[in-house]
């Protein structure tokens, strides 16, 4: 009963336009996210999968209609482990201070885990996912098959598994895509419609492309040119 009562309260609320919305909502994530800081704006329509798993640091904005989801896979779905450098907890995510979350991203940290810095922007349309189907089985590309339906059964499904960080001052602009195992180094630029997989990236990067790759400096030296 109390479990559908708080289903209720929060259709009832989740939704809800104005400054009473965002109190309202402040109030309910502050008891279920793992941290909600002080300040944090959560929008109309935004669905947390797993919010025990979810940090928000102070003063964020997560816009409407944003999909962040956590969780541990406990499947036996084949799985590629990509390594990375960074340092997620397992299957959390994780959203510094000063961080906007733009309209209708989806950021999936199942499994591997994603870590968002402090004073990140994301524009509109994100995509990050550290743990997604492959196309094929890793250890037998020839096995047929392997599909990429998600409601097949588990032994015919192979997965990509790798965690994600965004540091510090990091920008990503509209429609970018982030795949299982990017480290983008702090003070670094993402330009629009990129597309980033299994990459690490140095700090004061300007990255761009499909795949991705490093363009110049973000901050650049009297020496470098400049560029859109």
């Amino acid at each position: 009963m109390i479990r559908l009562l708080d289903d209720l309260w929060l259709g009832a609320i989740q939704n809800l336009p104005g400054p009473l919305g965002f109190r309202l909502r402040y109030g309910y994530w502050k008891k279920h996210l793992k941290h909600l800081g002080k300040g944090t704006r959560i929008d109309a329509g935004v669905y947390f999968q797993n919010p025990q798993l979810i940090s928000i640091a102070d003063n964020c904005w997560v816009d409407r209609g944003v999909i962040i989801l956590a969780g541990i896979d406990k499947s036996n779905r084949q799985k590629k482990i990509i390594p990375s450098k960074a340092v997620v907890p397992r299957g959390e995510v994780v959203i510094g201070r000063n961080v906007h979350i733009g309209t209708y991203s989806i950021i999936s940290g199942i499994d591997a885990g994603i870590s968002i810095g402090d004073d990140c922007g994301v524009a509109s349309g994100l995509k990050a996912y550290a743990f997604t189907h492959h196309f094929m089985f890793h250890d037998a590309p020839g096995n047929q098959s392997c599909s990429f339906g998600s409601l097949v059964d588990h032994s015919r499904q192979s997965m990509v598994c790798g965690a994600i960080t965004l540091e510090d001052n990091v920008g990503v602009a509209l429609n970018t895509v982030i795949l299982p195992g990017v480290f983008v180094g702090k003070n670094s630029f993402v330009r629009p419609n990129s597309l980033l997989y299994n990459q690490d990236f140095p700090e004061n990067s300007l990255i761009a492309g499909s795949p991705a790759k490093r363009r110049g400096s973000r901050f650049q030296t009297t020496k470098e040119k400049g560029g859109v």
